[in-house]
């Protein structure tokens, strides 16, 4: 690593004992709700890009108590949702040193459920569809939720971007990325264990170009053609396993009943039971110095930071 790099590398360990250590593990709260505490909260946590847990923000949810097999094959059994399939579960991540697409198909609700019940060795499903999912594809649900929750539209000030529904295949895992979103996630069924590494981490993960290929009903890849993607070079089912020492990984649990505040930027990996069924509400960033900083380290990391690779197949 050049001199620049073992700045960024010092720059990077001091920054996250400055702003970071000290929340670390994460904590558990109840929701905010009294001004008080919607102040409190905004100051402690998404003013200081802090992830939270928090208890109490889907007790009121009917789907808390109805989402159960039986009334989801009812009131949606019948609906078109979009489904992401691959041959092993790793949808947007990096297999045999290509970013894979997953193959994305329009099934009934009940035919998903049903294969989720009695799933095949080669194919993993995941409902996994973003940009509002939850208003395009699961509108009939919708009285069982809260679509805008009012203790998340104080803190932000404002309503969310987006609503997501996710369920799928114990197999199927999210690779380490970041969203530039504050991201409001909380669980229905079943249980969501996410890897987090702070930003502050930035110049210790290797992000490396991938060209892009993606995933055909049988499960063989394909070329996209010239694309090519940048991202996370760590093991994708796994990747504390090979992050440098020096990165600070942190892993949270999120059960039944329970709502992770997982800030903009933080990089996060995500592993669930199997049929576990979640909610994801997405709020707009605040662009100020945090963000800038940001930027900063990740450009810097870009264009000086040289992480050496083993060439292990990382999938």
């Amino acid at each position: 690593m050049n001199t620049i790099g073992n700045s960024l590398e010092s720059l990077s360990n001091e920054l996250y004992l400055l702003c970071i250590s000290g929340s670390v593990p994460v904590k558990t709260i109840k929701k905010p709700e009294t001004p008080a505490e919607i102040s409190s909260f905004y100051r402690k946590y998404v003013s200081k890009n802090i992830p939270v847990k928090l208890t109490g923000c889907v007790d009121d949810w009917d789907a808390l108590k109805k989402w159960e097999d039986g009334y989801l094959l009812d009131r949606i059994g019948d609906c078109n949702v979009t489904v992401a399939v691959t041959p092993n579960g790793l949808a947007d991540a990096i297999h045999k040193r290509q970013f894979t697409l997953p193959y994305e198909t329009s099934m009934m609700f009940k035919d998903f459920l049903a294969e989720l019940r009695n799933p095949r060795k080669d194919r993993v499903l995941y409902l996994q569809k973003q940009n509002d999912s939850f208003n395009s594809e699961f509108v009939t649900l919708l009285l069982d939720i809260e679509s805008d929750p009012a203790w998340a539209r104080k803190v932000f000030q404002m309503s969310p971007d987006a609503v997501n529904f996710w369920m799928g295949d114990k197999r199927a895992i999210s690779s380490m990325h970041k969203d530039p979103y504050e991201n409001v996630y909380s669980v229905i069924r079943g249980k969501k264990r996410f890897t987090l590494f702070p930003p502050t981490d930035r110049p210790l993960i290797p992000y490396r170009t991938f060209p892009v290929s993606k995933y055909t009903e049988d499960g063989t890849l394909l070329s996209e053609g010239t694309d090519k993607v940048q991202w996370i070079d760590l093991d994708q089912r796994d990747p504390i396993r090979n992050a440098p020492p020096q990165c600070h990984p942190v892993i949270v649990e999120v059960e039944e009943g329970e709502t992770l505040y997982l800030p903009s930027m933080w990089f996060h990996h995500v592993q669930q039971t199997h049929g576990t069924i979640a909610v994801n509400h997405w709020y707009d960033i605040d662009y100020g110095p945090s963000y800038g900083l940001f930027e900063v380290l990740d450009t810097l990391t870009r264009e000086h930071v040289e992480i050496p690779h083993d060439g292990e197949e990382l999938c």
